[in-house]
């Protein structure tokens, strides 16, 4: 591939896609808008469902984010080149989405937008914690139930949750940034507008994802209350065109409910009367004032969100193809029974925490009597109790009787096979585990069958 070829294509795309303009859309009445403002200081605003617009003008919403992505080095260059890729590829549910989307008032020309994401169709009835279900778009690369330790969440309807997203800004304003550096403010006020005007009988919740010190500030600079958790190792699949955007960056979902953002009002009132005034020296004094702190959000659990959900893993020092191979590790924890509703992030975040364990045939793994002092899980191989017809396979786990109970351990386990374990030590057990009820609960009460068994064989 001629990287001259390829640099020239990618400069032709954002070009075209930091030049396209929609001046029907500033000058345009119709039915299907949900929210707009009329230049605001040389911007105009508008909001409406992604179907409502006509082909043409989706089309180049993708090609204008396509461009964006491309400038700011998310997208693959090469794959972009060799696929001949011009646009961001529509998403399945995106008809019901909203696109919120800031242009010059001038003469059209797309200067920002944000999307507030509608997950694909989905069985009445299906919640985020429903195991087979769409994910979210934030959750293609954090996995499955990445925000499922918040409080509230877990249990709401999928279709009445949004995710913010498709956040860019047109990156080669020149002269014109001013109106760019507005833009992003516009589409961030119009985004909440529409989630406690029009859409606030259909939409419960906001979900979304951030740099920690890029797109948070945004959120933190109009007050939105909101939880973010710190664990998760983003992946794409392997030739997806946006992996480059996760390489050396640190990324988190978060999460808030539309009801809270009632007590936006004052500031978004202070904001709007800022982004009325000519110069845009008030936004900056805004940007810069202290108080940026956001109001508590319910969705944040009495004791904070489970450490397992929340445990910050290396992304900046890990390449795709490092996270995919972790990401892999993680997601064999899910064939131990108590495990198996683990979120994919604390599947991976526990994976790491697991220390292996060979034993040769023949020899004693744990012993009656002893401290126990962790938790065994049987990745491969088979082992026995003495005394017992009891069989420890693939699949299974021992030790939790001791760690429950506080005591020595009860039995012995002696290898049949060579076996391969995973060992968690009891500290790692207490702080991870033992807070999480599905978990813990599940270990209690193979424990007590096990306990009882034991007596009844004694």
């Amino acid at each position: 591939m001629s990287v001259g070829a390829r640099d020239a294509y990618v400069e032709r795309l954002v070009a075209s896609g930091c030049s396209i303009r929609l001046p029907a859309l500033c000058h345009e009445d119709r039915p299907e808008l949900i929210h707009r403002v009329r230049d605001r200081q040389g911007v105009t605003v508008v909001a409406l469902r992604t179907g409502a617009l006509a082909a043409a003008e989706r089309d180049a919403l993708l090609r204008f984010r396509f461009a964006q992505y491309l400038e700011v080095g998310f997208v693959d260059a090469d794959l972009a080149h060799r696929e001949r890729l011009v646009r961001e590829p529509p998403a399945r549910g995106d008809r019901a989405s909203v696109d919120c989307v800031a242009l010059s008032s001038h003469d059209g020309r797309l200067l920002a937008s944000l999307s507030l994401r509608a997950p694909a169709p989905a069985p009445a009835g299906t919640t985020l914690s429903t195991r087979r279900r769409p994910l979210l778009p934030l959750e293609e690369h954090f996995g499955w139930g990445a925000l499922n330790r918040l409080r509230l969440l877990p249990d709401l309807p999928l279709e009445r949750i949004r995710e913010l997203g498709r956040f860019v800004k047109n990156r080669r304003l020149g002269a014109m940034a001013e109106l760019g550096t507005r833009a992003v403010i516009e589409v961030c006020v119009a985004a909440v507008h529409c989630l406690t005007g029009p859409l606030r009988l259909e939409v419960e919740a906001f979900a979304g994802e951030f740099e920690d010190a890029v797109a948070r500030r945004h959120l933190e600079f109009l007050r939105t209350p909101f939880v973010m958790v710190r664990g998760g190792l983003p992946a794409f699949e392997r030739g997806h065109f946006l992996d480059p955007a996760l390489a050396g960056r640190i990324r988190y979902p978060f999460a808030g409910l539309v009801s809270h953002l009632a007590s936006m009002a004052g500031r978004l009132h202070a904001i709007e009367a800022a982004l009325a005034e000519p110069e845009i020296d008030t936004l900056a004094a805004l940007a810069s004032a202290a108080g940026h702190t956001s109001a508590r959000s319910s969705l944040l659990p009495p004791g904070g969100v489970a450490t397992l959900a929340d445990t910050p893993l290396p992304q900046r020092e890990l390449g795709g193809e490092e996270r995919r191979r972790a990401r892999s590790l993680g997601s064999r924890l899910r064939a131990f029974a108590p495990l198996a509703r683990l979120s994919d992030t604390e599947c991976t975040t526990l994976y790491r925490l697991l220390a292996e364990v060979r034993v040769e045939p023949g020899a004693t793994v744990v012993s009656r009597g002893e401290r126990a002092d962790a938790l065994y899980l049987i990745e491969r191989g088979e082992a026995r109790v003495p005394g017992s017809a009891t069989t420890l396979r693939r699949g299974d786990w021992f030790g939790e009787i001791g760690l429950l109970t506080g005591g020595p351990r009860t039995t012995d386990v002696v290898a049949t096979t060579p076996l391969r374990l995973l060992r968690l030590p009891a500290a790692g057990y207490r702080r991870h585990l033992h807070p999480l009820p599905d978990v813990h609960g599940e270990l209690t009460r193979v424990a007590l069958q096990r306990a009882v068994a034991q007596l009844e064989a004694a």
